[in-house]
Order: structure tokens, then sequence, then C-alpha cells
């Protein structure tokens, strides 16, 4: 059987996180910390861009050091370490779909009952937005990882059978 395995990618990470700290230092310019800002009385968008873009150098920084599988799709099901380290079997996968925003495919998953495999990252604490964007339980994103998209879509083709049956 076809299995799926996406490492980290640190060459990717590392451009990642210079896009990352490229826009907190333009959250400084705009709230005005570098002189006067560009558009006086639109600060607070440049305090939200050093917030939520230092959060993510935050945690692309932490991922360059990962070495451990961040996808991997077998015959037991898929594991996303961005979401938990637990397996996902087949069985408890209703449908698979894709999202796809600028270019960029999410594989989502669509669970018989979601509270059973809750996440154990912050991308947990995202979900309920994550699944009103995405129409999902669980996105899977290989951004910043060796694997790619059409080799995953393989081989969830070839374990997963609609309505959980393998």
């Amino acid at each position: 059987m076809h299995n799926f395995v996406a490492k980290p990618s640190r060459w990717r990470m590392a451009l990642l996180g210079l896009g990352a700290v490229g826009f907190v230092v333009l959250g400084v310019w705009i709230a005005g910390l570098l002189g006067n800002p560009p558009k006086p009385g639109r600060e607070w968008a440049g305090w939200l861009a050093i917030v939520f873009f230092g959060l993510c150098t935050l945690m692309i920084g932490r991922r360059l050091f990962d070495t451990e599988d961040q996808v991997r799709i077998d015959a037991q099901g898929i594991v996303s370490k961005q979401w938990s380290a637990q397996t996902i079997p087949w069985s408890a996968i209703a449908d698979i779909s894709v999202w796809e925003y600028r270019h960029q495919k999410s594989i989502i998953l669509h669970l018989h009952d979601p509270a059973q495999f809750p996440s154990t990252t912050l991308a947990g604490k995202l979900a309920g937005a994550n699944r009103a964007l995405t129409g999902g339980d669980i996105a899977i994103s290989l951004t910043g990882t060796t694997g790619r998209f059409d080799d995953a879509m393989a081989a969830i083709g070839l374990h997963f059978r609609p309505g959980g049956m393998t």
C-alpha cells in the first residue's frame, strides 16, 4: 500500500519566517513606532499585525527545529501533527474535501464525531473559525513541509472510501 509522509522543510519554514518578520516590521511602521504612521488613525492595524505575525514568527521558529513527521497517511488513517499526535482512523472520517485559497490547497476532513478527536495544538483553538471558513472539521496544510498535495491525495485515494470504510 502507498503511504505518505510529510516531514518539516527547514528551507520552506525559514522563508515563511522571513515573511512573518517582514510583516512584523511593516506593522511596527504602520503603528507609528518608527516615526510618523503612514495613515494616522490606523495605528491599530499595525498593532494587530505585530501581534498576529509576531505569534506566527514564534510558531515558525519553533517548527524550524522540529524533525518529526508533520503529516502521515497510511492504512491506519491520517495523522496531522498540527492538529494532534492521534491517528484519525479511516472509519472516523465521513468525507474528505479540498479547500483552496490563492493556489494553496488544504485537505479538509469531515468527521463522523469531531469530539472524539480533539486538537492538542493551537489549531484546535482556531477550529471554529476554520470550520466556518472551510466547512470541515480538520484542515490539513502541507505548507512548510516536504510533502506534495497531489501525493497526499493519491495516498488518500488508495485508503479512503466515503462513509469511512477502508
